[in-house]
């Protein structure tokens, strides 16, 4: 085969254009490409206009507090009371949290996470305060949402300074989510025994660091394995 001296995409004997980027391949002679080809790219990678983040942003809105709604109804049915429908409704709250500050707050990455992090605290605090009397939200739920959000400063951080974007980037969010599980499980444990212990998650990170070495290995192994978009044709 050959490839797009252009982007590197792999090419069929027979291509004249490449499929990717639209440039001639140089196999014959030169093809006009149609211009409407082009804009055709361009319109799949746009971003969102802000009507459309504001209706994606009611939509996902809708479904969260329709599941608090749900799960509530549920507990109370079965139970006669609310007991664990908190924790989906706080995941719930937390979910809304950042997607409300990515939406309308237009800062860096960096303040929409640090906005999301308070916004989602002052709810589960809130919410913990109406439901139980402040049990778990400063124990478990802020412990858990700061150490989610820290990692994923972390990685956003990694990802843009990364001088390759390519299977390394999945390398980093499986590393990035076996020390998550880690900090999960530490945290459960503390909450329900006192001590802090480690015990599943030690398992996840066993079957997790060697995906993430073989991934960081054909990475800088093969040269096409450095861009998302070459090695997946997107």
């Amino acid at each position: 085969m050959n490839i797009c001296r252009n982007c590197g995409v792999e090419l069929e004997e027979t291509m004249t254009v490449c499929p990717l980027c639209r440039q001639a391949t140089g196999n014959s002679e030169i093809a006009s490409i149609p211009d409407t080809a082009g804009k055709e790219f361009i319109v799949y990678g746009k971003k969102m206009s802000p009507p459309e983040k504001k209706f994606t942003w009611e939509i996902i809105s809708l479904i969260l507090l329709s599941s608090i709604v749900a799960a509530i109804v549920i507990d109370c049915i079965l139970n006669s009371n609310i007991t664990w429908s908190e924790y989906p409704a706080a995941i719930c709250l937390t979910v809304f949290s950042y997607i409300s500050m990515f939406t309308f707050w237009q800062q860096r990455t960096t303040f929409q996470l640090a906005g999301g992090l308070t916004l989602s605290i002052i709810l589960l605090f809130l919410f913990d305060l109406i439901t139980d009397g402040i049990n778990w939200s400063i124990k478990v739920g802020i412990p858990l949402i700061f150490a989610a959000t820290f990692l994923a400063a972390i990685l956003i951080k990694i990802i843009r300074h990364s001088k390759y974007k390519g299977i390394n980037l999945i390398a980093y969010v499986f590393l990035g989510a076996a020390i998550l599980c880690i900090l999960i499980d530490g945290i459960l444990y503390y909450y329900l025994r006192g001590i802090f212990h480690i015990d599943w998650s030690l398992l996840v990170a066993a079957c997790t660091i060697p995906v993430v070495i073989v991934l960081f290995f054909v990475h800088f192994r093969m040269k096409k394995g450095r861009s998302l978009k070459k090695t997946f044709h997107i």
